[in-house]
């Protein structure tokens, strides 16, 4: 007969950032624009203030910027009209890389 680890409350689980910050995992997609990774939700419906990424039939790549009444302020300070952009979803999260695989160390 073997006895129960005391150890065993202690256990801490896995980090799992899908559980974390992931909340609609079928409607969430990824952006990588400007040095970083835009984590967006196409599920959640945009209010003026939110930061989206867009799809601009214009310039044919997506884009991120804010929502701003009728238009979106992008990093560039344009600013197209609504009518022109297909809003993918609501950024929901910007993830930076802050290691860099060609430092020597």
């Amino acid at each position: 007969m073997s006895f129960p680890s005391p150890a065993q409350d202690y256990v801490e689980s896995r980090i799992d950032l899908n559980a974390l910050f992931i909340h609609h995992p079928s409607a969430t997609f990824l952006v990588d624009r400007d040095n970083l990774s835009y984590v967006a939700d196409s599920s959640l419906k945009p209010v003026p203030g939110d930061e989206v990424c867009c799809l601009p039939e214009l310039i044919g790549k997506q884009g991120i910027g804010k929502l701003r009444g009728r238009a979106i302020i992008t990093s560039n300070g344009e600013a197209p009209v609504l009518d022109d952009l297909l809003i993918r979803g609501v950024v929901v999260m910007q993830v930076m890389k802050v290691w860099d695989d060609r430092l020597p160390f």
